[in-house]
């Protein structure tokens, strides 16, 4: 199983596309829970040195004409993690040119079928299929690279992304997800 210096690689690799299909309702990262606290507490946008250095590379990689997009499946209401990834970080992110589309499961007339694991999907030549602990901690991914495997996540990718909305309408959509509306109700 590889370990996050392990993907390091198979990112500096990347000469076409970076896809990457997110489903748990929470992800354990350290380096994100100070920003999580704040949004939560009503405090102002938070950067790290982490995230800052994540939106640095992937605006290297666009402006290199790497595309980088992923579909955030989701099952409203939204979580408060869902909450804050979406108006924190995809938000800034769209602006860098890295798009997020959203399938909403609980609005979805006819959702695809998808794995249910995370997976990011490089350059339509190997799949990195992410496990994570009952926490949602990152626990190592395994890379496939059988061309059956590549086949059948391309079809997923394809297949989330015609039912996904982009994230702009998704989040215009929904603004009972806004922190400046919800925020002062638990005050």
């Amino acid at each position: 199983m590889l370990s996050e210096a392990g993907l390091d690689p198979y990112f500096d690799a990347i000469s076409r596309e970076a896809f990457r299909l997110e489903a748990l309702a929470a992800y354990a990262v350290a380096s994100e829970s100070a920003g999580l606290r704040a949004y939560l507490a009503g405090e102002p946008f938070q950067k790290s040195a982490a995230g800052q250095a994540f939106k640095d590379y992937v605006r290297s990689q666009v402006e290199a004409g790497i595309r980088w997009h992923r579909v955030r499946v989701v099952r409203g209401p939204l979580s408060d993690y869902e909450r804050w990834e979406c108006e924190w970080g995809y938000t800034v992110n769209e602006q860098l040119g890295y798009r997020t589309f959203v399938l909403d499961l609980a609005e979805a007339a006819d959702p695809p079928r998808l794995p249910d694991y995370d997976w990011w999907m490089l350059d339509e030549r190997v799949v990195l299929r992410f496990h994570y602990d009952e926490n949602g901690a990152f626990a190592g991914a395994d890379a496939l690279d059988d061309p059956g495997e590549i086949a059948g996540h391309r079809r997923y990718r394809d297949a989330a992304l015609a039912a996904a909305v982009p994230f702009p309408a998704y989040w215009a959509a929904h603004p009972q997800y806004w922190r400046q509306n919800w925020l002062p109700a638990r005050a």
